[in-house]
Formats: C-alpha cells, structure tokens, sequence
C-alpha cells in the first residue's frame, strides 16, 4: 500500500466501502450504497479536472460543471445520519444504550460512509477551489476561499434539494427542464435558514481540517 498514490488509496478505499454495501447491507440501509456512490463520485471527478492547466480548455469547464452538480452528493451523505434513529439503540427500561453487536455494526458503517464522504469530499473541494482559482486568477490566490464559500453554499441547496425535494443529481443530467421547475418552489425563510446552517457547518469542518493540517506539519518541523 505504500508505493499506491494517495489518490489510488482513496479509489480504492470508496470501491471496497460500496462493494461491501451491496453485498452486506440490508434494509433499511440498503440505501447507503447508492448514497455513498454518488458522495464519490464527485471525489473522483476532482482526480480528472487536475489533467487540465489551461482554462480555455472546454473540457475543463464542461467537467467542473459536472463536478458542481455532483459535489452536493458528498456532505449530503452525513445527513443520513439522522437515520440512525432507525436503530432503536435504547433499552426499553432506563434508556441506557443496548450492546447488541448488530446496532453498533450499523452504526460505524453509518459513520464510516458519512465522514470519509464528507471529509475527503472536502478535502477534494479545496483542490478544486485551488485550480479554478489558479487557472483564473493566479495572482489572487486567497480568491480560493470565495470559491470554497460560494461551493459550499450551492452544496447546502443541493442537500436541501435531496433531502426535501428527494431529488438527485442525476435528474439535472437527464431532466434539467423538470428539475429546475421544481426549484421554483423551495424559496423560504426555513430554507434560507438551513442553507445558512448548512454552510457554516461545512465551513468549521474545512476549518478543522486545516487546523489538523498546520498540526501535523508544525510537528514534523
């Protein structure tokens, strides 16, 4: 494992995770598989846009298109967490948790699918910030937390859109027309709201995740 590339690691991390989904996972959680699917996605087409230096290259720009319907998929993915509720983990009599080996089973893959989704996914986003912004404006490099922000706060949408709207990205491929017809009807103060919560919460765990950067480097000075 040593000699693979960070990003054949990570390939090769999602491909065991969703094969053991489909072959493990029962309902109600079946739905995982798919979830975790579309979280990579995204995660693998930020591995392609790096084979583009040119910013007038229409591949780059047709990929990074698609890369933005995606992304949403891959912070997405930690809302199903609420679905742990599915799981009764308490006990009937005083509420304290059940040891029951199948539960907790449940639950580290639960997590596991939601963290590597949304930690990689935006470790991912900063690299992709990083290349628009170094395509586009080079000697403004700090412009790449505006598109980190801007990314995160389409992301929340997109979430709210799956979560509540129950639709995916795939729809935008297919049925643009319909899928954007349904936008008309998600504008709300409640909406807003949960954009705006969405965001900073993804905005902390980027912030977290340099913190834990700057960590380790200080320590190997």
């Amino acid at each position: 494992m040593k000699h693979l590339s960070s990003v054949w690691r990570i390939r090769l991390f999602f491909w065991t995770l969703i094969i053991l989904l489909r072959l493990f996972v029962r309902a109600p959680y079946d739905f995982m598989t798919f979830n975790t699917f579309l979280g990579y996605v995204p995660i693998e087409l930020t591995f392609h846009l790096k084979r583009f230096n040119d910013r007038r290259a229409l591949a780059f720009w047709a990929l990074l298109i698609i890369w933005l319907i995606f992304y949403p998929n891959a912070p997405y993915v930690m809302t199903d967490l609420f679905h742990l509720s599915w799981l009764h983990a308490h006990t009937s009599i005083n509420g304290i948790l059940r040891s029951d080996p199948v539960i907790w089973l449940n639950f580290a893959m639960i997590m596991v699918c939601a963290l590597s989704c949304l930690l990689i996914g935006t470790v991912t986003l900063e690299q992709t910030a990083r290349q628009l912004t170094r395509l586009t404006s080079p000697q403004q490099p700090r412009l790449r937390y505006l598109w980190i922000t801007i990314f995160m706060v389409l992301a929340s949408i997109g979430i709210y859109i799956g979560r509540f709207l129950r639709l995916h990205s795939i729809y935008l491929l297919f049925t643009p027309t319909w899928f954007f017809r349904q936008l008309w009807s998600i504008w709300s103060v409640k909406m807003i709201e949960f954009v705006v919560i969405l965001t900073i919460l993804q905005l902390i765990v980027y912030w977290l995740l340099k913190v834990c950067q700057h960590f380790n480097i200080e320590e190997n000075k």
